[in-house]
């Protein structure tokens, strides 16, 4: 396997820090690791960790950092999780022990790490969030890879959704749902088996695994949320048509189709108007 055959792109909604974060390694032997990050907006009146860049970009960005240094492909994913975490504790431990926060206000993100083994014959995915990954095979065909749908997203929309039916504004929607979204970022937080990435977890994650065989060509597709808005807010693409564009016409289009698109909405029915939004896709066979 080849750098070369990845390209990726990541970009912030706003001017503010990008939450999300694309990384990628190649061992000595040949096994890459790609790893794509979607940290979640702080429901918090204030960052703690760090005030300038924010808690969940801190949070991806030294979590990365730490798993990149202790993976090996002689460890599992999940072995390697336990590890990053020990060692970002470790490396910021006069950090984390001199700041108290509210547990609603400690980080998490979803993660979807891939790694194609040394022989290119086959893949492993371990992925903690909504973070979405696609095949597209030779023929053009998408399969999804990791079919998962977060279960408190329907819950979300349904509740913005009747908020707007009151008549009341952006401002008036959030002020109503942080009491709900904080208390689910406590409960995320203090699972004893978190299905998402946390800062402190009370048991091992409840990743989702997988070993996929690949073929000789192909491309396999990783993105946020906030690029698969294109298919799942906005309607402007389903799962195979948006993997053979990005194929086709490459990602620095489809993110501008994306952004072009959000900058002419009103709004619609998902907590922020615009989200990061980040993709990455691997060419097999090259």
């Amino acid at each position: 396997m080849n750098q070369t055959n990845i390209t990726s792109l990541s970009t912030a909604a706003t001017d503010k820090s990008n939450e999300d974060l694309v990384a990628s390694h190649l061992h000595a032997d040949g096994t890459l690791d790609v790893l794509m990050f979607d940290g979640a907006s702080s429901v918090s009146d204030q960052h703690y960790l760090d005030k300038q860049c924010g808690d969940p970009a801190w949070f991806v960005q030294q979590f990365a950092a730490a798993l990149l240094q202790v993976a090996t492909p002689a460890i599992k994913q999940a072995d390697s999780m336990e590890l990053a975490l020990h060692t970002l504790h470790e490396q910021h431990s006069k950090l984390l022990q001199s700041t108290t926060m509210p547990v609603y206000a400690y980080p998490i993100a979803a993660l979807t790490w891939l790694r194609v083994h040394a022989n290119g014959k086959h893949a492993s995915i371990y992925a903690l969030g909504d973070c979405k990954a696609f095949l597209l095979d030779a023929e053009g065909k998408a399969s999804e890879l990791d079919p998962y749908v977060n279960p408190q997203e329907g819950i979300l929309k349904t509740a913005i959704e009747q908020l707007k039916q009151e008549g009341l504004d952006e401002q008036a929607r959030w002020a109503r749902l942080l009491p709900m979204l904080r208390e689910r970022r406590v409960a995320q937080n203090l699972s004893e088996h978190p299905s998402i990435l946390c800062l402190y977890p009370q048991g091992r994650f409840a990743a989702r695994e997988y070993n996929i065989p690949l073929a000789a060509s192909g491309h396999l597709l990783l993105m946020t949320d906030g690029f698969y808005r294109l298919v799942d807010s906005y309607h402007l693409y389903d799962d195979q048509s948006l993997m053979q564009a990005c194929a086709r016409r490459g990602l620095d289009a489809l993110m501008q189709e994306l952004r072009t698109y959000e900058a002419g909405k009103a709004g619609g029915m998902t907590v922020k108007k615009t989200d990061d939004a980040s993709v990455v896709m691997l060419r097999l066979g090259e």
